[in-house]
């Protein structure tokens, strides 16, 4: 009960969509649209300790103009049911795929920890997401390099429909909101970005599950007087051995 108010209040921080237009200029930042999909999986090896697996192919502008693929792995420790520490490894390589576009080429080697808490309200289950990363990024289009370091949270909100009709026992709604920090102000700033997510999701099973809605992203990029707001549809397809995932679905009422 301790966690219900706060966490809602961060949670629609960020709720207001907006939407950016550019003109037309011989080199243009990237659009306010695109489509993000991805697939996240936690397998356990025994009780105390699992895989982390994830790969999302992330596209910004309907026309590909700007795609960027990454690929994170890592290694869970289960301390119990509702508490969990995950340190890892994480690849990003981002790809201007348009000429008209002003950005570069990146490769980026990532390494991360994370500590995931959940808890129970009645029907609405909750998590927070601790993530600490130290990034190693090489522009391949400056021939530059970079270190930084950034601290995130997010705040997720599950709603399974089976406490509103038990026909409706495999759907839930999901919302969640992930701010995140630079520990490393030169060359970054302090605020990196902000992300509010809202979807609705079909659990096929008490282990795999697909998610599908809108993510407002607001990113503060260095060199640009104002952030920016991408407005995203993304899907995503997640398979999950831990406690939570199944404890949420095993208690769906019967028909």
């Amino acid at each position: 009960m301790r966690f219900r108010f706060l966490p809602l209040l961060i949670l629609f921080f960020s709720g207001i969509i907006s939407f950016s237009a550019y003109g037309q200029s011989e080199k243009v930042y990237p659009q306010s649209g695109g489509y993000w999909i991805g697939y996240f999986g936690d397998n356990k090896i025994n009780s105390r300790f699992g895989i982390h697996s994830e790969v999302q192919a992330r596209n910004y502008g309907i026309n590909q103009s700007v795609e960027t693929f990454l690929v994170r792995v890592g290694l869970n420790t289960y301390i119990n049911p509702n508490t969990m520490l995950t340190a890892g490894y994480g690849y990003i390589y981002g790809d201007v795929t348009s000429n008209n576009v002003l950005a570069s080429n990146t490769s980026e080697h990532r390494i991360w920890q994370q500590l995931i808490l959940r808890n129970r309200t009645r029907n609405i289950f909750l998590e927070h997401r601790f993530r600490l990363e130290q990034r190693f990024i090489e522009n391949l289009t400056s021939e530059t390099n970079q270190t930084d370091h950034r601290v995130r949270y997010r705040f997720q909100t599950i709603f399974p429909l089976y406490s509103i009709d038990p026909y409706l026992r495999h759907w839930f709604v999901t919302l969640n909101n992930e701010i995140m920090i630079n520990l490393k102000e030169e060359p970054a700033d302090f605020f990196d970005r902000n992300r509010f997510f809202t979807g609705i999701g079909y659990q096929v099973s008490p282990k795999m599950n697909f998610q599908l809605g809108y993510l407002n992203q607001f990113a503060q990029v260095k060199g640009r007087p104002k952030g920016h707001t991408d407005n995203l549809i993304q899907f995503s397809v997640s398979y999950n051995m831990d406690d939570l995932m199944q404890t949420i679905f095993n208690s769906k009422t019967q028909n």
